[in-house]
């Protein structure tokens, strides 16, 4: 199936709630895959109310590769269900919802390098899409494998001047690894003060997907608190719904630059 990568140049744009939101909304079946080289285990700490790894997750994959197994059925060993979140009466999940979570020994990351190739495959076998949360881009950029075997990735960014100014020096890299057309942006609060139209003509890249300002709305996503009953109302609830909906019909049908 598909493969979402998501990651940021700079700062705090959002991107472990853009992409736990976009899992949450995604029109599939699902898994989330926490790929952040900084281990923050920011979903287990806050959506899923601190819990613990309770087995190895990426560490998980990574034994696998070492060992030759099955890669698909590591991804099924290490993987939890995504509590989904409050819908509108009768309106059930369109998918399941899975999670990986991340690293728990910092000195797996580097050693990682070498399975990607292999989590890309599952991914590309798999009954399921796969939306990998990356975290930062780093000064040694992302893994070359793992951008060249996703159908498409996407650099978080907010529409500030300081938000934007670090884009140039990551998205790039980005570019030449990944696939023609693969690489765009997902811009969090559009307007914010420049509109998406504005920077992806000063970036040359496609905007992939837009995703609201609602600053209390990801606060209850991803701090731990219980999510209230209205959230499917929220701005930031249906432009979660917009965008995983855009982005999968997109990637299934090979026109990603259509998907904003």
């Amino acid at each position: 199936m598909s493969l979402l990568v998501l990651t940021s140049a700079a700062g705090a744009p959002g991107v472990s709630t853009t992409a736990l939101g976009l899992t949450l909304a995604w029109p599939r079946d699902a898994v989330l895959v926490d790929a952040d080289r900084s281990a923050p285990h920011s979903i287990l700490a806050g959506y899923l109310s601190g819990q613990s790894t309770r087995g190895n997750g990426m560490q998980g994959l990574l034994q696998a590769h070492r060992e030759r197994s099955s890669m698909a059925a590591a991804l099924a060993a290490e993987w939890r269900p995504l509590p989904d979140l409050p819908r509108p009466p009768g309106q059930d999940a369109p998918g399941e919802r899975r999670f990986v979570p991340g690293f728990t020994h910092l000195g797996s990351v580097d050693l990682f390098e070498g399975a990607w190739p292999s989590v890309v495959a599952a991914a590309r076998e798999a009954s399921f899409d796969v939306v990998v949360d990356a975290g930062r881009t780093g000064h040694r950029g992302l893994p070359a494998n793992l951008v060249a075997g996703a159908d498409a990735v996407g650099l978080v960014c907010r529409t500030s001047l300081a938000s934007l100014a670090a884009l140039p020096l990551h998205l790039a890299p980005l570019v030449e690894s990944g696939a023609p057309g693969r690489v765009g942006l997902v811009v969090v609060g559009p307007g914010r003060p420049y509109g998406v139209r504005e920077v992806a003509e000063q970036f040359g890249v496609p905007v992939l997907a837009e995703v609201a300002w609602d600053a209390a709305s990801a606060g209850e996503l991803n701090e731990g608190a219980p999510v209230g009953k209205r959230w499917a109302r929220t701005a930031l609830a249906r432009s979660f719904e917009r965008a995983a909906a855009a982005l999968s019909e997109a990637m299934h049908a090979g026109r990603l630059e259509e998907a904003s």
